[in-house]
C-alpha cells in the first residue's frame, strides 16, 4: 500500500483585517504627501512703502503707517525709534549716528547687506519682524521689532515686506474713518502739530499744521512741499491747527502759504486754490 505523501502545512493565507487598514494608511498618507505640492502655495508678501509717521492724539503714542496693495497697516511704535523713522525718511543726516545708523556702518563695514525686512505676525497686539541679512552665500534671520527693523530699512533701501496674513488685519486707504486732525489736501497728509509730533520732525513750533507726507505727483507734491514743512498760515490769516486752515482754504482769494521750514520761514503760492479733500 501507497503510504501517504507529506502534507504541506504552508498555506496562503488571506490578509487579515490588521494588514488591511496598515495598507490603506499607508496609500493615504503617499496620497496626502502626492498632493501637498498641488495644494496651493502660501499668499506672497507684500511690498510695502513706509508712507508717514504721525501722533495717536488718543494716547500720545507715535504711529508708522505702512501702504501696500491699497491698504493702510497702522503700527503703534515708541519714541525714539518713531524720531529716527522721521528722520531717515526727510533725509535728515545726525551729528552722530544713532543705534540704527550705526547697524548700517557695522553691516557695510562686514561687507553684508539688509537684504529685507518682513513684518511676520500679529501676535497679542504685539507686530513681530524678521530682517534678512545676507552675507556673502549666507542668509541669516534675525527676530527684530518692527520698529528697528524699518528705522534700518530706511537707511539701506533694504525692502519691507508684510505677510498677507499680517496684511488682513490691515485697513482699506480709502477709509473715511481717520483720526481727529488728520487731513488731506492737495496730495499732502496733514496732521495738528503737537508737542510731540515737533519733537520727531526737530519742529521748534508748538501750533501750526504739519506736513507728515506728499504724495508723489500730487499739487502739494509740483508746488514744492516738503515732509516735515509746517504750514503756519494762509494769505493773511494765522494757521494753527487743521480746522483753521480748512476754514482759511474756503477764501476764494489767492492762497500764499506760509510755512516753516527747518526754522526758516517760507512762501509757497498757490493758484487757482484748491477746496481741502475731505
Amino acid at each position: 500500500m501507497q503510504r501517504p505523501g507529506p502534507v504541506d502545512l504552508r498555506r496562503r493565507r488571506r490578509p487579515g483585517f490588521p494588514a488591511v487598514s496598515a495598507w490603506a494608511c499607508r496609500g493615504a498618507l503617499w496620497g496626502v504627501c502626492l498632493l501637498l505640492p498641488f495644494q496651493g502655495a502660501a499668499a506672497p508678501d507684500v511690498r510695502m512703502e513706509v508712507r508717514r509717521v504721525v501722533m495717536d492724539p488718543a494716547n500720545r503714542t507715535p504711529v508708522v503707517v505702512l501702504v501696500g496693495e491699497g491698504r493702510a497697516l497702522p503700527i503703534w511704535i515708541g519714541a525714539a525709534e518713531a524720531a529716527s523713522i522721521a528722520l531717515a525718511l526727510e533725509g535728515r543726516p545726525l551729528p552722530r549716528p544713532n543705534t540704527h545708523d550705526m547697524i548700517r556702518n557695522l553691516l557695510q563695514g562686514l561687507d553684508a547687506e539688509l537684504e529685507r525686512v518682513t513684518i511676520t505676525e500679529l501676535r497679542d497686539d504685539t507686530y513681530f519682524a524678521v530682517v534678512t541679512v545676507k552675507a556673502g552665500q549666507r542668509r541669516i534671520p534675525v527676530d527684530s521689532r518692527p520698529s528697528d527693523a524699518i528705522a534700518v530699512a530706511l537707511r539701506t533701501g533694504a525692502p519691507i515686506y508684510a505677510t498677507a496674513e499680517v496684511l488682513s488685519g490691515s485697513i482699506p486707504l480709502d477709509d473715511p474713518v481717520r483720526p481727529h486732525g488728520f487731513r488731506r489736501v492737495m496730495g499732502m497728509h496733514l496732521q495738528d502739530l503737537t508737542a510731540e509730533l515737533a519733537k520727531l520732525f526737530a519742529a521748534t513750533l508748538r501750533e501750526g499744521v504739519l506736513v507728515s507726507h506728499v504724495e508723489s505727483g500730487s499739487p502739494a507734491s509740483t508746488l514744492g512741499f516738503r515732509r516735515g514743512d509746517v504750514i503756519v498760515g494762509v494769505g493773511g490769516e494765522t494757521v494753527r491747527n487743521t480746522r483753521e486752515l480748512e476754514a482759511a482754504l474756503r477764501s476764494p482769494a489767492r492762497h500764499a502759504f506760509r510755512i516753516r521750514r527747518d526754522g526758516d520761514p517760507v512762501t509757497i503760492v498757490m493758484s487757482p486754490p484748491s477746496p481741502a479733500e475731505p
